[in-house]
């Protein structure tokens, strides 16, 4: 005589109590809740935009001070248009510096160099040449951009491009919290 292989039959909730089906309701809601984010500090936002000269386009360099003062993030946005081609770029910072409470300038992270190709719009690391070179950038809200190129294995700058930019910063991560917050090097409690 075989023996057939006993199947279970999935049994759903109608196995639970009431009071299990409720706690196991409201544990669900909590876990979606804590899951779903509607946070203000994911957004970014225009704190300040500067022209060429450094002239207030939007914003104030107040409300970018007290953002960073506050530990906000920072991110960049800049662009040019030539006779041809125009190109925008968008960066975080790697070192930020307020000074004399007046400016801001930051560093950007160092990047090999790479080939653009603009009637295909490819880009590309071909020109092997270039992976030993570095462009390096200093900005400042006063629409100052400072761009060098830096050979690695010769240790010295090949190339150095001033220039002014429009210049986006961005911020997030403040809440709405505008508060005034002290300089760093004060001493007194927040």
């Amino acid at each position: 005589m075989n023996k057939q292989p006993q199947i279970k039959k999935y049994q759903g909730l109608e196995t639970y109590s009431e009071t299990s089906k409720i706690i196991i309701a409201m544990i669900s809601f909590f876990l979606v809740i804590s899951c779903t984010t509607n946070n203000q500090d994911s957004n970014w936002s225009i704190a300040f935009k500067n022209d060429k000269d450094g002239n207030v386009i939007h914003g104030s360099k107040n409300e970018l001070i007290n953002a960073i003062r506050n530990g906000a993030d920072i991110r960049i946005g800049w662009g040019s248009k030539g006779k041809k081609h125009q190109i925008e770029h968008l960066s975080d910072p790697i070192w930020i510096a307020i000074l004399d409470e007046k400016e801001i300038m930051i560093h950007l992270h160092p990047q090999v160099l790479s080939s653009i190709n603009w009637d295909k719009y490819t880009v590309n690391y071909a020109d092997s040449t270039l992976l030993r070179k570095e462009w390096r950038v200093v900005l400042t809200t006063k629409g100052e951009f400072d761009a060098v190129w830096y050979d690695r294995k010769e240790q010295l700058v090949s190339k150095r491009i001033p220039q002014n930019h429009v210049i986006t910063w961005f911020v997030r991560g403040v809440n709405g919290k505008k508060r005034n917050s002290l300089p760093f090097f004060n001493q007194r409690k927040f």
